[in-house]
């Protein structure tokens, strides 16, 4: 029997005795060449539930062995940012969803060189990576959506925004970004208009740094952020 667990995202998963595997799993179980064996296959949720099937060798039916539920945890880490371009939309999904982001919201600004989004391509992208990296939630993308009305959305659920602008004289920490949605500006700048909105709705402003970030390195920067404040 195969010692390596294997586990698959399937959102809005129900529990079943019985697990009929699908195309792009039997394919990723005969690329990691474990196909052939017996082994534990774990389906999540996406949203803490978790299903433990045993797969006999070569087969495509599983039993179930036991399920399992996770709370989850109280903290979160959103950001609300700009689109970038090509794969760099991908490379974000990626490793911000390993480094535990729980919520990407993407806006579209005056300057937005990206105003689309494929959010089922997204999604599949947060599931590899919250396979890879060990984790029970799958985070929320949203959008796209104009900063004015996520603005407004924001304010009628009393969230706490945080703008990453070097002029700011505040500096960013662990403890201040916590449980807070990083707002991250299009790569050409926040035109004046945008800045008076966001001044309009009082955002606090903090300074990362004198070196101008792309919209990705912005993102994952505050995923880190929001990491090191939750090991403290």
């Amino acid at each position: 029997m195969s010692s390596e667990e294997i586990v698959f995202f399937r959102p809005g998963f129900l529990s079943s005795p019985e697990l009929k595997l699908e195309g792009e799993e039997i394919s990723h179980l005969k690329a990691f060449r474990i196909f052939s064996e017996e082994k534990i296959v774990i389906i999540k949720d996406g949203a803490g539930a978790g299903f433990v099937y045993n797969v006999p060798s070569s087969s495509k039916i599983g039993s179930l062995v036991r399920s399992e539920k996770k709370e989850r945890p109280k903290t979160s880490a959103k950001i609300a940012t700009a689109i970038p371009k090509g794969n760099r939309l991908e490379w974000l999904i990626q490793k911000g969803t390993e480094l535990g982001i729980t919520e990407f919201n993407f806006l579209v600004f005056s300057h937005s060189d990206r105003k689309d989004l494929n959010s089922e391509r997204l999604l599949k992208v947060a599931a590899e990576a919250s396979s890879q990296s060990g984790r029970d939630f799958l985070p929320e993308i949203k959008g796209p959506i104009s900063l004015s009305k996520f603005l407004e959305e924001s304010k009628s659920k009393k969230e706490e925004l945080l703008l990453f602008d070097p002029r700011s004289e505040i500096r960013i920490s662990p403890e201040n970004i916590q449980n807070k949605i990083v707002l991250i500006g299009p790569e050409g700048g926040f035109r004046k208009e945008e800045l008076e909105l966001i001044s309009q709705f009082g955002i606090l402003s903090v300074n990362v740094g004198d070196s101008i970030l792309r919209i990705e390195t912005a993102g994952i920067f505050a995923a880190s952020m929001f990491r090191l404040g939750n090991l403290n």
